[in-house]
């Protein structure tokens, strides 16, 4: 049997890896601004946002189908050699395709062959470190996460410190490209031991379950880009609506706004293996996800409260006085990563409970409304629009999830086998 922590532990555990891995990320995009500019901020920040989006296509979705079925398989007693042998080749494939697709892009928004390589070895390595993040949250080792997170953090800005003392511009984004490859290294889920009396009692992992593993990633494809997409790509619209300063403007209350965010990416990562057995029913009038999602909008509230009462004072502190108009464009965002984050909630208990689909088809509904906004407003608003967009794309989706979530539901939609539910 798997182990079965507490979700609270483990979600503390969990918030406290990945808030030091977006420390690190604040890092680069504060050195960076002070030392370099706002120009050369905007485009390190396109790069960071880029690694970001690419890792939609694939590695995220297979991250949370993979602690989710690896918790259903540990749960059940199953031997999950096959499955995870399935998972982990589709990673690799995307691992290669991901590194391809980068290259062009990068060219694109101005980098040159070099920089192209390293944003590529970025996107492979921030790539690889989601997916071995959800291995072992799958397997209920939270703790392991955030010491392998404290370690790779300190490592990536040691690194970063010694770029920066070397003046080696160009190797920029080295250090927390290593960062996230030695988190993969330490986490690579190693070739299965032969079964247990325990799991060989349990019996292999149906193969209809791997197929449902696969069906639930691919439609994370979409859903995993409808939720998170439209956040990032307001940091791309405002290099494209107005580059340059303006831009690095952007950028800097952008890397102080998402960072918050990783507090509900942390805790529903944790969220889908502690609530996978719990498929049947309205996931969202069952009492414990009830107190979750109150519990968590409440944290929420207060530290997103802090951090806007924070903006006038920390935002120039950090960045310089030539930074003082980023601070209105933080303020606006933490609206709108507000009311995103408490929407990843209901959306990793619908994911848990096996509804990947309908994830996915709400989450695109709102990503359709904010594009939508954004067209509409590009012209009068400028990178505001952006902003607009994403918040209206974000209650939307809010809305639209605990609606689904509170309606009674006979099975999950992805049809995983009952064998396998513990």
């Amino acid at each position: 049997m798997g182990r079965e922590p507490d979700v609270r532990g483990s979600a503390l555990w969990s918030t406290i890896g990945i808030g030091l891995q977006g420390l690190v990320r604040l890092a680069y995009t504060v050195l960076v601004g002070r030392i370099f500019g706002p120009e050369v901020l905007g485009h390190t920040s396109a790069l960071l946002t880029l690694s970001i989006i690419l890792t939609l296509l694939w590695p995220v979705p297979a991250a949370n189908s993979v602690s989710r079925f690896f918790a259903l398989a540990d749960a059940g007693g199953h031997d999950r050699s096959a499955l995870q042998r399935t998972l982990v080749g589709s990673v690799w494939v995307s691992l290669g395709a991901l590194a391809v697709i980068t290259v062009p892009i990068a060219l694109w928004l101005g980098s040159d062959p070099l920089g192209a390589f390293l944003g590529a070895f970025l996107v492979v390595a921030y790539s690889a470190y989601i997916f071995t993040r959800g291995v072992k949250l799958g397997e209920h080792r939270a703790r392991f996460v955030a010491l392998a997170d404290a370690a790779t953090s300190a490592l990536a800005f040691a690194a970063l410190v010694a770029v920066l003392v070397a003046g080696l511009e160009p190797l920029i984004l080295v250090p927390i490209s290593l960062g996230y490859a030695v988190f993969a290294v330490l986490s690579w889920p190693r070739r299965p031991k032969p079964r247990s009396a325990e799991t060989a009692a349990g019996g292999e992992v149906d193969p209809a379950e791997t197929r449902a593993a696969l069906r639930f990633a691919a439609w994370n494809v979409l859903g995993g880009f409808a939720t998170n997409g439209l956040l990032q790509l307001s940091m791309l619209a405002a290099q494209v609506l107005e580059p340059g300063i303006p831009a690095g403007l952007f950028a800097a209350a952008f890397s102080l706004a998402t960072p918050a965010s990783m507090l509900g990416q942390a805790v529903s990562q944790v969220v889908i293996p502690q609530f996978a057995s719990q498929g049947r029913g309205a996931i969202l009038r069952q009492r414990s996800a009830i107190v979750l999602m109150l519990g968590f909008t409440g944290v929420c509230a207060v530290a997103f409260g802090l951090i806007a009462a924070l903006a006038p004072f920390v935002l120039p502190l950090l960045y310089g006085a030539a930074y003082q108009e980023s601070v209105l464009i933080l303020e606006l965002l933490l609206v709108g990563v507000f009311v995103f984050t408490i929407g990843l909630i209901p959306a990793a208990l619908l994911l848990a409970g096996g509804h990947s689909k309908t994830v996915s088809l709400v989450s695109a509904a709102g990503l359709v409304a904010g594009l939508v906004v954004l067209v509409v407003l590009a012209t009068p608003l400028g990178m505001y629009a952006g902003i607009v967009a994403f918040g209206a794309g974000s209650m939307i989706t809010l809305v639209l999830l605990i609606i689904a979530g509170s309606v009674e539901r006979p099975q999950p939609d992805d049809l995983v086998p009952e064998a396998t539910t513990g």
